[in-house]
């Protein structure tokens, strides 16, 4: 089988760590997000590759060229103007040719069992296979609504918590058969989850939703890239350090004054500079070009390049590329020091569940994952005949109920919209099934 790596996106959500370079190159453990990505497809028998590029491609081409250094097969097809993830997938038909393809994100960070993807593929023989992930928040992601079987029955964009029916999320990771392949139309902006996945629903097509066994994360906001960077030094993300092991878990690959400390775990990449007295750890990722000032001490953060001055405190920080900070200064949980004029990610504005005006609430329901329960909810109250177009709505009689997840705290709220006597009764038998559905 061939991979499709998708390498075109600009980061915007990752600003400013990501200003300077295209998302795939930004780096996790001093090489970039995209080097552990084919690394994982090549461990996974998968070496001939074709890189999809739009945004900056001259910098990823110029970095893995053919790949003969990688032990893979590279080849490219760059985008004049974006054609979305699915459009960007079929510029490349003529490298996949008649075969199933699996398609990846290049800017995830992700160490997940790509063969027993390709196996459950093999195995049920879908239109396309999704490998899917738990996430007890998942309004950043789009959720896809499976049957018990694993049969994909719908999906829901970036919802807001008043439409999450489950904590299931797309991973942007698939297995498409031809068929899928050729039901993208050429030349236009088509994207999977918006465009071709809903449509091929439409048409009668199976597609299966597999839980991915591993780790996955979009590295999507700065947040989670520094929680990523943490990960894959304490091995919950198991990524190889490309450094020499100089004590366990300390990995060091630049020539260090002997008055430096480093406390594991952590990882000093090549091209850095430490001046006597540093101390580099716990949880500290030094990436190359980065300059060190004597006795700074740096811990749970990433230094990406850029200059920490004398005496300088970092603690759950990130300084970027091209980024200085002074001597003395103390950064702390969340701050992020950018070069000037850098562009910030964008904000985007609170989400919360609403209740419908002409609702009554008739009750919360308290629990330990508010998204897992729902998805338990969702696939138990499938064969029943519930609605998932605006969150989980089932009808019976005079009785009409909808369940939603609370905004502001781990609950489930039950809205009232028919006959009060009847729904108080259906609320009721909610209840029950929650409390068993969370005790399993």
């Amino acid at each position: 089988m061939k991979a499709v790596i998708m390498a075109g996106g600009e980061g915007k959500r990752l600003r400013p760590v990501s200003c300077g370079c295209p998302k795939p190159m930004v780096r996790l453990l001093g090489r970039p997000l995209m080097e552990h990505i084919i690394a994982l497809l090549r461990e996974s028998g998968l070496r001939q590759i074709c890189v999809t590029l739009c945004s900056q491609p001259e910098a990823v081409r110029g970095y893995f060229g053919s790949g003969e250094k990688f032990g893979v097969e590279i080849c490219y097809r760059e985008e004049t103007v974006p054609l979305g993830t699915a459009g960007g997938v079929k510029n490349c038909a003529g490298f996949i040719g008649g075969d199933d393809v699996l398609v990846i994100s290049g800017d995830a960070a992700c160490a997940i069992d790509l063969g027993r993807l390709i196996e459950a593929h093999r195995e049920h023989r879908p239109c396309v296979t999704i490998a899917l992930a738990e996430r007890s928040d998942p309004l950043r992601y789009g959720l896809v609504l499976t049957e018990a079987s694993g049969r994909v029955t719908g999906f829901i964009e970036k919802p807001d918590w008043s439409r999450v029916v489950t904590d299931m999320v797309n991973t942007g990771i698939y297995i498409l058969s031809p068929e899928a392949v050729a039901a993208i139309p050429g030349g236009v902006e088509y994207d999977f989850g918006r465009d071709l996945f809903p449509e091929l629903l439409r048409r009668g097509s199976i597609l299966r939703g597999e839980p991915a066994a591993g780790y996955w994360c979009d590295i999507g906001t700065p947040e989670e890239y520094l929680k990523c960077s943490i990960d894959a030094l304490r091995g919950a993300l198991p990524v190889t350090a490309p450094f020499p092991q100089l004590a366990p878990g300390a990995y060091c690959a630049s020539p260090l004054p002997e008055s430096t400390k480093l406390i594991a775990p952590c990882a000093v990449a090549e091209d850095v500079l430490v001046a006597p007295g540093a101390v580099i750890g716990p949880d500290a990722c030094i990436d190359p070009g980065s300059r060190i000032g004597p006795f700074a001490r740096i811990e749970r953060s990433v230094v990406g390049g850029g200059e920490v001055g004398a005496r300088a405190e970092l603690d759950g920080a990130i300084v970027c590329r091209g980024a200085a900070v002074p001597g003395g200064a103390k950064l702390s949980r969340g701050e992020i020091a950018a070069p000037e004029g850098a562009e910030r990610a964008p904000e985007r504005p609170p989400l919360s569940a609403r209740t419908s005006p002409e609702g009554v609430r008739l009750c919360e329901i308290p629990c330990r994952s508010r998204a897992q329960l729902m998805r338990r909810l969702s696939e138990a109250m499938m064969e029943a005949g519930a609605d998932f177009s605006d969150g989980l709505t089932i009808a019976r009689g005079g009785a009409h109920v909808r369940v939603a997840p609370e905004a502001g705290r781990s609950a489930l709220v039950v809205e009232s919209f028919g006959e009060p006597e009847l729904d108080r009764r259906l609320a009721e038998g909610f209840q029950k099934l929650s409390r068993r559905l969370e005790g399993e």
